[in-house]
């Protein structure tokens, strides 16, 4: 009971700041494309973790399904997530991560588009864990690379990858980048390469993100 009261408090918070940001978004198209290149008309968005919130912000409205850990504190995450429409899948690369997996791919193939922090939970910041490459493999789906990037953020400095919290009145610059199709047909030991390729996607998005934030 106490858990939804939070819930519920942080989900009319979240509501009164979101309307105090100005967003800007580059390549929405490629949202399109990737929904029409997949076997369940879906994506997977794949952004560091440290952009978190960038992302929930400028995506409110639409409805995803995210892996979400099955701690307490993650109890409280998933059911304010599922206030906000979309469908967690509990579960961590560290805790029942298996299980997760298979949720999150039965979601997404009922056509929810899935969102991964993909250097989450625990880091190391900015490499790309195998687990959205083996996703969208099982899903036909593509990868969206996705970089919101706000011109005034509180950076956490003692946390493990920098996190960022957009501050009230920025504006969030979101790029989306060009879909990554992971074959049906690619092995494990091809992983880490498409890893690598979504880690430099989401790079490169951050530094035109960064580009347009100055303008």
């Amino acid at each position: 009971m106490l858990t939804k009261i939070i819930a519920q408090i942080i989900y009319y918070f979240i509501r009164l700041l979101h309307l105090t940001y100005r967003y800007e978004f580059i390549g929405l198209e490629n949202k399109e494309k990737a929904i029409n290149q997949s076997t369940h008309k879906t994506f997977a968005y794949a952004l560091w973790h440290q952009n978190l919130i960038g992302a929930i912000f400028s995506h409110i409205g639409e409805h995803f399904s995210m892996v979400i850990s099955e701690s307490k504190d993650g109890e409280l995450v998933a059911v304010t997530c599922a206030k906000f429409g979309h469908k967690p899948a509990r579960g961590s690369s560290t805790r029942g991560g298996r299980k997760a997996m298979i949720e999150i791919v039965k979601n997404m193939k009922k056509g929810f588009p899935g969102a991964l922090s993909v250097d989450g939970p625990k880091g190391p910041p900015h490499i790309v864990k195998p687990g959205i490459i083996e996703i969208a493999r099982l899903c036909q789906c593509a990868i969206l690379p996705l970089s919101p990037y706000a011109e005034k953020s509180w950076v956490i400095k003692k946390s493990w990858d920098q996190f960022r919290i957009p501050k009230p009145f920025s504006k969030i610059i979101v790029v989306i980048g060009e879909p990554i199709i992971i074959p049906p047909e690619s092995k494990r030991e091809d992983f880490q390469k498409l890893s690598e390729v979504v880690g430099l996607k989401i790079e490169l998005g951050e530094e035109l993100a960064k580009t347009y934030s100055k303008k």
